[in-house]
C-alpha cells in the first residue's frame, strides 16, 4: 500500500467527501490485476474503493460488480469477507466501497485457508451464475480458451489432452471464485477472503482448485507449493468426498488452467509463461 499523491477519479472523491467528511487521505492498493482500488483514511474509519475495468473479464474469471455486491451482502456478519458499504456509477465504470480489512496477504494457500473456503462452503448460497465441474464441462472450458490460438503452448496441450472420464459434480455450494493467496488476508489464524467479483454456485472442488493452482501461485504468490505442502493443506478441507472428487479432477483442472494461461500469454500477459509451465507440469 503506498499514499498516492494523484488519487482516484474526481467522481470517487466526490463520492467520499459527500459521504465520509473532510480530513481524507488516499493510499493505493497493490495487487489486483483487473481493477483499481484505493484505500480511504479519515478520522472515523478506512474503507475501500473498488473501481471495476468491465474489459477484464472472462468465463473462468468474470468480474462482475454486480454479483460481488451480492456474495457481499449474503455473507455480512460471517467475518469470511468485506462489510459492504455502497456502490456508485462513474464515468469510468461501477465502484463498490467496502470497510477496509486489515491484515496480511498470503503468499501460497495453507490449511487455514482451505478451512476457511469450507465454512463458506456452507454459507447457503445467493442467487448467483451455475458453474459445472465434470471433465467435459472443464475440457469444453479450456478448449474454448485455445479457439484460435496457433501457438506452440495451443498445440501441446491438445497433444495432452486428459481423457474423458465419466465423473459426476458435486452438490452446487456458495464459491468464492477466485481464492488465489492474494485474495486471502491473514489475521493470525483467520482468514478472510477479499475480491469477490467471480462468485458462483457449484462443485467446492472448483474453488480447490483455484485455491492450490500451481499456476496462480506463480502470478498471485510465491511460487508453487510442493505436492507434499500441496496435500497438506487438501487434507484440512472436513469433507473427504470433496477431497475425493478433487483428485480425481486434477487433470482436467489442470488442463483447463493452462490452457487459461496459453491465452493470457497470447493476450500479452508474460508472467503467464512461467504459469503455464508450472501449471502444465501437473497434468
Amino acid at each position: 500500500m503506498t499514499r498516492d499523491s494523484e488519487g482516484p477519479p474526481d467522481e470517487l472523491r466526490a463520492f467520499a467527501i459527500q459521504n465520509f467528511g473532510a480530513g481524507q487521505a488516499w493510499f493505493s492498493l497493490s495487487g489486483g490485476r483487473s481493477n483499481r482500488s484505493w484505500r480511504l483514511v479519515t478520522a472515523d474509519g478506512s474503507w475501500v474503493f473498488k473501481l471495476f475495468d468491465s474489459g477484464r473479464s472472462n468465463s473462468l474469471f468474470p468480474n462482475d460488480p454486480t454479483a460481488e455486491i451480492t456474495a457481499l451482502e449474503a455473507l455480512s456478519g460471517t467475518r469470511l469477507a468485506p462489510d459492504f458499504q455502497a456502490s456508485f456509477a462513474t464515468g469510468c465504470g461501477l465502484c463498490l466501497v467496502y470497510r477496509y480489512v486489515t491484515g496480511t496477504p498470503l503468499t501460497c494457500t495453507d490449511a487455514e485457508t482451505i478451512r476457511t473456503l469450507a465454512k463458506l462452503h456452507d454459507v447457503p448460497a445467493p442467487k448467483l451464475r451455475c458453474i459445472e465441474a465434470t471433465p467435459a464441462a472443464l475440457l469444453q472450458e479450456g478448449r474454448k480458451f485455445l479457439e484460435g490460438l496457433a501457438t506452440e503452448r495451443a498445440e501441446e496441450l491438445l497433444r495432452h489432452l486428459p481423457k474423458p472420464k465419466d465423473i459426476p459434480s458435486g452438490p452446487g455450494v456458495f464459491l468464492h471464485g477466485d481464492p488465489v493467496p492474494a485474495n486471502v488476508l491473514a489475521q493470525g489464524e483467520h482468514r478472510r477472503l477479499i475480491d469477490w467479483q467471480c462468485p458462483a454456485l457449484g462443485d467446492a472442488s472448483a474453488d480447490l482448485a483455484i485455491a492450490l493452482s500451481p499456476a496462480m501461485h506463480v502470478v498471485y504468490g510465491a511460487g508453487t507449493l510442493t505436492p507434499a505442502e500441496e496435500l497438506i493443506a487438501l487434507q484440512a478441507y472436513p469433507d473427504t468426498s470433496v477431497i475425493e472428487r478433487y483428485l480425481s479432477l486434477k487433470p482436467f483442472y489442470h488442463w483447463r488452467m493452462a490452457a487459461y494461461c496459453a491465452w493470457k500469454v497470447a493476450q500479452g500477459e508474460t508472467i503467464y509463461d512461467a504459469a503455464f509451465e508450472a501449471e502444465f507440469n501437473r497434468i
